[in-house]
């Protein structure tokens, strides 16, 4: 895999290096609105308030917004 570096501007132009002899070329950079994470598709905010937390519901396959913390295990280290 090439080493690849980009810069986006302010000024919103887009600029890119390739460390091997593969050219990238930009036609076009666009940068929208801002996105909100229930914009996401595996991100269910219904719900959504003061004091919740994310969770990923691996049964419905996305994060959902919860108040309570079910199957986890918190290991906190050797001390």
């Amino acid at each position: 895999m090439a080493n690849l570096k980009a810069k986006v501007q302010q000024s919103g132009r887009l600029k890119g290096k390739a460390a091997s002899q593969t050219s990238i070329v930009a036609k076009t950079a666009t940068v929208g609105t801002a996105m909100r994470l229930g914009d996401l598709t595996d991100v269910n905010t219904t719900g959504q308030a003061d004091a919740v937390m994310l969770q990923y519901d691996a049964s419905g396959g996305e994060y959902i917004v919860t108040t309570q913390i079910e199957n986890i295990e918190i290991i906190g280290g050797t001390y």
